[in-house]
């Protein structure tokens, strides 16, 4: 006998389960992904990012070149108190003599005397230089700075009335006894003993401060702001007009460069010097050098149709000052200009490592997020940052290695961490240590730099073509989702 309820219960009908037919292997679903997530937005959020990190490269630059100027005062400082940049100009024999003659004709004839000032030049002039380079500091700032033992040596042929020409057709009045020998100097102040002349290898007569009847503009200067000026010392009117021998012995102070005038008729110069970094420049180049870590030693010979000036000129002005000859006291490394160099190859620096770890992400199963991305681009600033706070005090080799070094492992840790991968973290490692290998390799080829960055350019570009070439641009599928081809 049943119970009631069992006799309540109505037998519901049972639900089939229902099953479909498989699709083929055509009609797989495919995954895809968010617009945000394809490769090809990625890679345009990655452009807009190199971009973006242009402006705080740009806040770099301006650091950079805040700092070489404030070392750039700090030489200046150095310079004003120990001696500027040097420039021999002479010695010159200067003559003036007085001109008159007849203005108009007839009853408004009248007569004027007007005054010239005739330049010599030496038949022969031997300028020898031994030249002592230390480095100067104040606070982390250094400036090459010299002292200098300079020898003149010469002759000046002997000069008759006829070599004094009337301007106007009138008659000439030589000043014999108001003749000067005139020596130009960079920077008087850095003088360190009297300077006298020596005459015919016998009498001597001591120079005196100033130009006398000449005038000298201030030379270039890119350390020291000194007024140019000279001294002169009179030469008897008997002793010119035969020609007479001199000596002129001086010691002095400089930094940076020193420089010669080719005064003489034919000129010959030599400088040695205990600095092991020249840099040869002037109008005339040395025709003989050598330069080893002990030091340099140089030779220059200008004939007088070289100079390309006569024996005898008229007016005020010091001769020669754009054609002198000389030598710049080069620091091995200026690495404020090499970093405003490196600083100009920052985007292409930030788009080779995003490009390098684009390429990475799309070829592996790692993936990078564009926020990480931009963070990694900040860390390669602040690289430069560094670089330039450890230049100051250590030197730039051994800043670029700490620098280099710094961004290297921090942006190894941080992407391997991130993706729990020690080998996404070794492969950012390798990718920006050779980085920034190529990139101090590119700093110290200055001459080549171009070449070899726009080499380095199309290689990248190159690498970067064929190894996306089976990458889906538009996210459509992803790997292991692919649809199987059909069996035969």
């Amino acid at each position: 006998m049943t119970s009631d309820t069992e006799n309540d219960t109505v037998e519901q009908p049972q639900e089939r389960p229902q099953f479909s037919q498989p699709r083929s292997p055509r009609e797989q679903p495919v995954r895809r992904t968010s617009f945000l997530g394809s490769p090809a937005v990625k890679f345009v959020i990655i452009g807009v990012l190199t971009v973006m990190l242009l402006v705080p490269s740009l806040f770099v630059w301006v650091l950079v070149e805040e700092r070489a100027e404030r070392a750039r005062d700090v030489a200046q400082d150095i310079a004003r108190s120990w001696g500027g940049i040097q420039e021999i100009n002479g010695p010159y024999l200067v003559v003036p003599f007085s001109e008159t003659f007849t203005v108009s004709t007839g009853e408004n004839a009248k007569t004027e005397i007007r005054w010239h000032t005739a330049i010599l030049f030496p038949e022969k002039l031997d300028v020898r230089g031994e030249i002592s380079v230390q480095e100067r500091r104040k606070s982390i700032y250094s400036l090459p700075v010299y002292h200098g033992s300079v020898t003149l040596k010469g002759r000046f042929a002997a000069t008759s009335s006829e070599n004094f020409q009337p301007q106007f057709g009138g008659q000439i009045d030589i000043a014999g006894d108001k003749a000067v020998l005139v020596v130009g100097i960079g920077d008087i102040a850095a003088l360190k003993s009297e300077v006298a002349l020596v005459l015919n290898n016998s009498g001597s007569v001591p120079f005196e401060p100033g130009l006398g009847p000449l005038t000298m503009e201030p030379i270039r200067r890119s350390v020291a702001t000194i007024n140019a000026s000279g001294i002169n010392a009179p030469v008897a009117a008997g002793l010119w007009r035969n020609g007479f021998s001199f000596d002129i012995p001086m010691q002095l102070n400089g930094s940076t460069a020193f420089y010669v005038a080719p005064a003489g008729q034919t000129t010959s110069v030599s400088l040695q010097s205990d600095w092991p970094h020249p840099g040869f420049t002037g109008a005339f180049l040395p025709e003989a050098r050598e330069i080893g870590d002990a030091g340099f030693n140089a030779s220059w010979t200008i004939p007088y149709l070289a100079r390309g000036i006569p024996k005898l000129v008229l007016g005020p002005q010091m001769p020669l000052q754009n054609k002198v000859l000389g030598v710049q006291f080069v620091e091995p490394v200026n690495f404020y200009q090499t970093i405003s160099r490196s600083l100009k190859y920052a985007v292409c620096f930030i788009s080779l490592t995003f490009l390098a770890v684009f390429v990475l992400e799309m070829r592996s199963g790692w993936r990078v997020h564009w926020i990480q991305y931009g963070l990694v681009g900040l860390s390669l600033i602040v690289f430069y940052v560094m670089l330039l706070a450890f230049a100051e005090h250590v030197g730039y080799g051994l800043a670029y290695l700490v620098a280099a070094a710094a961004a290297t492992l921090l942006n190894a840790l941080y992407i391997g961490t991130s993706l729990k991968s020690r080998l996404a973290g070794s492969v950012m490692l390798a990718v920006l240590a050779a980085i920034f290998g190529v990139l101090y390799a590119l700093m110290q080829e200055q001459d080549y730099a171009l070449l070899i960055g726009s080499m380095i350019g199309f290689l990248s570009l190159a690498v970067t073509m064929f190894a996306t070439q089976r990458i889906d641009w538009s996210g459509q599928q992803q790997a292991g989702t692919r649809p199987q081809a059909e069996a035969v």
